[in-house]
C-alpha cells in the first residue's frame, strides 16, 4: 500500500521538503509509521508514503521522475517502464493502456510537465487542486491537501446533497469545494507555467456499438467467465503472506473468498473472510445471511474469520477528513482494522459485481422482448414463473408489462416509496434552495432498461470509483489497500459484450456466473435467491438513541448557521419523529414498521451526522480564525 503527493510552484518558487513534509503527515493516521521518500526539483516536489516498509515507489527513468501507487494485472520488468513507456507512446490516453489498480504522478524533466492518471475503475484514489498562479499540488487523499493548508476544507454543499442522495459523490467530486478527484480512468497534464485549471482527459470508455457482440453459447460463457475470475483472484494475491477478503455471504464476495482459499492454500498462505452481520437474525430464514457464510466456511474450513456486528452512526462520532459528511470508527473501519492486524496487505472485495460479472439489471425480460427475443422469452418466462412460484399470466404483468410502463406507473402499480423521490428521499432534507442543483447533479438510474449505453455507464459515469474511492480511504488509514477482482478489466469487457439474453437461464437470472460457479460456491450460495438487509437492525437501533438524535438536531438549531444554510431542520424533525420511541419496536421479522420503509428516517439521520460535521468545522473555523487547513 503507498500514498503519494506533490506540488507544482506555478510562481517561479522552488518546491520545498517541508510542504511534502506536511502533506505526508496528514495522510498517515495514527499508529502508522510508513516510509517516506522525497523529491524536490525546482518547482516540483513529490513524495511517496510506503506502508510496508520498503521506500519504493519513487523512480527516475530517462528524464522523467515518477511517483507511484500501483498493482499491475499483467507485463515484465519494471512499472516505471511501463508507465514511461505509456505515457511516450499513447500520451494522455495512456491510462487505458495500462491494466491494474494504480493512481500514478509522472514529471518530465525536459519539458517541465507533470502527468496524472489513474486507472479505469477508480481503485487507487487521487486528488488535486489548484491555486492560479501559485500551486499546483495533489495527493491520494483529500487530507494531504486541505490538512497541509494547499487547500480549503469548504465543503461542496451541492456535491455533498448527491453523495447523501446517492451514497456516493459523482465523477471528480471529493464533497470539498477547493478538491477534486481525478475521475477513473483519466489523465490529467500540466505545466510549471499553467494558468488556468488543467482540465482532465477521459482515457477510457468502452465503445457500446462492442456490447452484446459477444457470440457464443450459455456454456462457453460459463466457462470463459469461469476462469477470467479464477484468474483476477489470483492476480491480485499477495506473493506471500495473508490475504483478506469480504463474506456476505453474496454470489460475489463468496465467490472471491472460496477462490482466493484456494489459490493460497496451492501457495501456503492464509484467507481472512471478514463478515458483518446483525447482532440478531433478521427476516426469513432463508434470507438470513448467516447459513450462506456458514455454508462458504463449512466448505474450506481452513479460511480464518472474523465478524463484526453492524453498528449505528450518531452525530459528535469523530469525522472523516477525506469523506464529508461521515464518520470514522465505524464497523467499516474495524474490519480493515482486523484485517491489518493478521499481517494482511490488502482486502480482496466484491465491489462492481452487480453491474458486472454477477450481472443484475432490472427488466431483463422486457429488454429481451424488445429486441424481439420471443423464443428466450417463451422458455424463460414460464421458467421464471416456476421458480417465484407464481402463474405464468402474473410473470407476464410482473416481468413484461410493468417493466414498460411509464415511471410514474410503475410507482403507482408497485406502491414503493423511493429513497430517490423527492417525498421520501434525502431531497426533501436538503434546504429548498439546494434541492435543484442536487437533482441536477445527480447520477441518473442506471441498469433499469439494460440499454448498451446503460451498461458502459454503469462502470464509465456512476458510482463504482466513488465507492472503490471509500474503500481506499478506509483501507488508508489502516496502512492497507483493497482491490477489486471483478473489476478487472478483462472481466468488465467480457460482461458488456455479452447480450442480454445470457443473464437469464431456466428462470434463473445473475448467468452465466451462476454457472460458472458450479464446484465453488456451496449450492446454498449459488442458488440463493435473496440475501436479507440490514435496515431492520439499524431501524431498532436508531430508535433506541431517539433522545440522543433529537438533542443533537436540537443543538444544531442554535449553534450552527452552515448547517440552516444547507439543511431543512423542520424536515429532518419530522424525519426523525417517524422513529417509533425507545422500547416500543414490535419485535419479530417482518411485523417491524412496515408502515413506512425503515430507510426513511435513516435518511434524516445521515443528513443529521452531516449537518452536525458542518457544525463542527464551522466552530473549528471560528476558533483558528477562518484559516485553511
Amino acid at each position: 500500500m503507498r500514498l503519494i503527493c506533490g506540488i507544482l510552484r506555478l510562481d517561479g518558487g522552488v518546491a520545498s521538503d517541508a510542504t511534502l513534509d506536511r502533506m505526508a503527515a496528514a495522510m498517515t493516521a495514527p499508529g502508522l509509521t510508513p516510509s517516506v521518500t522525497r523529491r524536490s526539483e525546482g518547482a516540483l516536489g513529490m513524495a511517496v508514503l510506503d506502508f510496508t516498509g520498503r521506500g519504493e515507489g519513487l523512480s527516475e527513468r530517462e528524464g522523467w521522475i515518477a511517483a507511484t501507487d500501483l498493482r499491475l494485472d499483467r507485463g515484465g520488468g519494471a512499472p516505471d517502464a511501463w508507465l514511461v513507456d505509456a505515457v511516450q507512446r499513447h500520451g494522455p490516453d495512456f491510462p487505458d493502456r495500462i491494466d491494474g489498480d494504480f493512481a500514478v504522478a509522472l514529471w518530465q524533466r525536459e519539458a517541465a510537465t507533470l502527468w496524472l492518471g489513474r486507472d479505469f475503475i477508480g481503485a487507487r484514489p487521487l486528488a488535486w487542486t489548484m491555486r492560479p498562479g501559485r500551486w499546483f499540488a495533489f495527493a491520494s487523499l483529500p487530507k494531504g491537501l486541505h490538512g497541509a493548508g494547499l487547500a480549503s476544507a469548504e465543503i461542496d454543499p451541492v456535491a455533498l446533497g448527491v453523495k447523501l442522495r446517492q451514497s456516493f459523490f459523482r465523477g471528480a467530486d471529493s464533497g470539498f469545494a477547493d478538491i477534486a478527484y481525478l475521475p477513473a480512468g483519466h489523465s490529467l497534464c500540466v505545466g510549471a507555467d499553467a494558468a488556468t485549471a488543467p482540465r482532465p482527459h477521459r482515457a477510457y470508455r468502452p465503445d457500446p456499438r462492442h456490447v452484446g457482440s459477444w457470440r457464443g453459447s450459455p456454456a462457453q460463457a460459463a466457462d470463459t467467465l469461469r476462469t477470467l475470475v479464477t484468474d483476477a483472484v489470483a492476480a491480485r494475491m499477495p506473493p506471500e503472506g495473508p490475504v483478506a477478503c469480504h463474506l456476505s455471504g453474496g454470489l460475489d464476495s463468496s465467490a472471491i473468498t472460496v477462490l482466493a482459499a484456494r489459490e493460497a492454500r496451492r501457495r501456503g498462505g492464509r484467507v481472512l473472510a471478514l463478515s458483518m452481520t446483525t447482532a440478531q437474525a433478521i427476516g426469513p430464514a432463508d434470507r438470513d445471511e448467516r447459513p450462506m457464510i456458514a455454508a462458504v466456511l463449512a466448505q474450506e474450513p481452513d479460511i480464518d474469520h472474523a465478524l463484526e456486528h453492524d453498528g449505528v452512526r450518531m452525530p459528535g462520532q469523530r469525522e472523516d477528513p477525506d469523506w464529508p459528511g461521515s464518520v470514522v470508527d465505524g464497523f467499516d473501519d474495524r474490519i480493515m482494522d482486523r484485517a491489518a492486524a493478521t499481517g494482511a496487505d490488502r482486502v480482496l472485495s466484491g465491489v462492481g459485481g452487480d453491474e458486472g460479472a454477477t450481472y443484475n439489471g432490472a427488466g431483463l425480460y422486457a429488454r429481451l422482448l424488445r429486441q424481439g427475443a420471443l423464443r428466450t422469452l417463451a422458455r424463460e418466462i414460464p421458467a421464471r414463473a416456476r421458480h417465484d412460484g407464481v402463474p405464468v399470466a402474473r410473470a407476464i404483468v410482473d416481468r413484461l408489462i410493468v417493466p414498460l410502463l411509464p415511471g410514474r406507473a410503475r410507482r403507482l402499480i408497485r406502491r414503493r416509496p423511493s429513497a430517490m423521490d423527492d417525498t421520501h428521499g434525502t431531497l426533501r432534507y436538503l434546504h429548498p434552495g439546494l434541492r435543484a442543483r442536487v437533482r441536477a447533479r445527480s447520477m441518473a438510474p442506471i441498469l433499469q432498461t439494460n440499454t448498451a449505453a446503460e451498461r458502459v455507464a454503469a462502470f464509465a459515469d456512476h458510482h463504482i470509483p466513488s465507492r472503490c474511492t471509500y474503500y481506499a480511504i478506509l483501507a488508508a488509514r489502516h496502512g492497507i489497500a483493497v482491490s477489486y477482482p471483478l473489476l478487472d478489466r478483462r472481466i468488465v469487457d467480457f460482461m458488456l459484450s455479452l447480450p442480454p439474453s445470457l443473464f437469464v437461464a431456466d428462470g434463473v437470472a445473475r448467468q452465466p456466473f451462476r454457472t460458472a460457479m458450479q464446484g465453488i460456491l456451496p449450492d446454498t450460495v449459488r442458488l440463493a435467491r435473496h440475501k436479507v438487509g440490514l435496515f431492520d437492525q439499524r431501524f431498532e437501533d436508531y430508535a433506541a438513541r431517539k433522545p440522543a438524535l433529537l438533542g443533537a438536531l436540537a443543538a444544531l438549531r442554535t449553534e450552527s448557521s452552515d448547517a440552516a444554510a444547507l439543511f431543512d431542520l423542520d424536515a429532518i424533525a419530522a424525519g426523525l419523529d417517524q422513529l417509533p420511541e425507545p422500547g416500543s419496536a414490535p419485535d419479530g421479522a417482518g411485523s417491524r414498521h412496515r408502515t413506512i420503509a425503515p430507510w426513511e428516517p435513516m435518511i434524516a439521520i445521515e443528513c443529521l451526522i452531516a449537518a452536525s460535521r458542518l457544525a463542527s468545522a464551522e466552530t473549528a473555523a471560528a476558533e483558528t480564525g477562518g484559516e485553511a487547513g
